[in-house]
């Protein structure tokens, strides 16, 4: 039977330490935590779930007190965690059947990145990060806080087929709502020294500038992140290899904030060919082309979105919402631009049978029916038939129209 070290290094937060440990309970067979904190409150919170904990609050930097964790582990394979991560409620159990999966040495999984507004939380990142692999691997400094694995460590060959697997098993960072970027200037000034020497990885080089490109998104600094994730492409395509869809959706989530360019098109035409099936890239280019006001090219790519759906463990990392509600309100929104009203209400519909709680489709029934309309009477009187049960549709309508102040207006 394989076995599992769950390792980590605490900087002195115990409530999210426990928050992560819960998320992982019955998953590893030994749990390694390196204390870098004077406090004796994480000591005794980790040994409650019977974890190793050793102090190195006087030997060095974060990454060094990662690679001292891992040379304690002795499991087989390693899931490697922040404190102020947990894993996801629906995927965790998936992390023990992904290491029998022989052909591989690394692993990884999609790491959902959120931060703090006036608004409330948000998500900022959705990427995919080495997070679980073999006992051998270790860290190579990248910054005082910050680890990066050491891809040079891989067994393969440069030109041999990686022994890299990507899974859709999701584990949530909230870093970031603990300790937002104070100085952003000065980590963008470490960030472009590091970006001048990618080729030090070695032949691992595009992990590197894969690494690089995710700092960059995360500062929301796209140029700079895009550029590294070309590096990483130019690596895969100078050794004839198939760049991994992962690069693509990193590079292409860009749509979404706003940000877009004829390069951005030509690079999603291209990548399509090579990922037809992937929806997050049919979804990207939907929004393109929604943008740039092509409502039927764009209504073809939401319409291929819905066709291949989001399921809940496959190949691909896959946003949530491309492949169901969000795909389904984007339809809308298509066809309300093309005068086709029926069928727009109906799409809007459709993307609140995927989620009642997702309030933009509410709001454009109202815009498509009119303020006068007699919106919480639409189930009645529809003459087709509703994508979701009419009584469940009647509620959500009434609740909106509750939370929004208009009751009065239509009841």
């Amino acid at each position: 039977m394989k076995r599992l070290s769950l390792c980590m290094v605490a900087t002195g937060s115990d409530a999210q330490l426990k928050r992560c440990l819960d998320s992982a309970h019955g998953l590893a067979d030994e749990i390694i935590i390196v204390n870098m904190e004077p406090t004796d409150r994480i000591p005794k919170l980790a040994k409650v779930y019977g974890a190793k904990v050793f102090d190195f609050y006087e030997e060095g930097s974060y990454p060094e007190a990662g690679n001292f964790a891992l040379g304690q582990a002795t499991g087989d394979w390693v899931l490697w965690m922040h404190e102020d991560e947990q894993l996801d409620q629906m995927d965790r159990y998936r992390v023990r059947d992904l290491i029998y999966q022989e052909q591989y040495d690394l692993i990884f999984l999609n790491v959902l990145q959120y931060g703090s507004t006036a608004s409330g939380r948000v998500r900022i990142l959705d990427m995919a990060a080495p997070r679980l692999f073999r006992r051998h691997f270790r860290f190579q400094y990248f910054t005082e806080h910050q680890e990066l694995l050491n891809f040079n460590q891989l067994k393969g060959k440069s030109r041999e087929q990686e022994r890299i697997g990507i899974f859709p098993v999701k584990i949530h960072d909230y870093r970031l709502e603990k300790n937002p970027l104070k100085n952003k200037s000065s980590v963008l000034r470490e960030l472009d020294h590091l970006s001048r020497q990618p080729l030090t990885a070695g032949i691992r080089g595009q992990w590197y500038a894969y690494h690089l490109a995710c700092e960059y998104y995360r500062l929301q600094m796209y140029r700079p992140g895009f550029k590294q994730l070309n590096t990483a492409i130019q690596h895969y395509l100078d050794e004839k290899q198939l760049p991994p869809y992962i690069v693509y959706k990193l590079k292409y989530s860009v749509v979404l904030d706003e940000v877009s360019s004829e390069e951005i098109e030509h690079g999603l035409k291209l990548s399509l060919r090579m990922y037809p099936d992937y929806v997050d890239l049919q979804f990207y280019s939907g929004i393109v082309h929604y943008k740039k006001k092509m409502y039927e090219e764009a209504l073809h790519h939401f319409n291929r979105c819905l066709e291949l759906g989001e399921p809940s463990f496959g190949k691909y990392l896959v946003r949530k919402g491309a492949g169901s509600h969000q795909a389904a309100y984007y339809k809308g929104l298509c066809l309300e631009k093309l005068g086709r009203d029926d069928a727009a209400v109906e799409a809007f519909v459709q993307s609140l049978s995927y989620s009642s709680t997702f309030k933009p489709p509410l709001d454009a029934l109202i815009r498509c029916l009119g303020e006068d309309a007699a919106l919480h009477e639409l189930t009645y009187f529809w003459q087709d038939k509703l994508p979701m049960e009419r009584e469940e549709l009647q509620a959500i309508i009434d609740a909106h129209l509750h939370d929004t102040g208009k009751v009065k207006q239509y009841g």
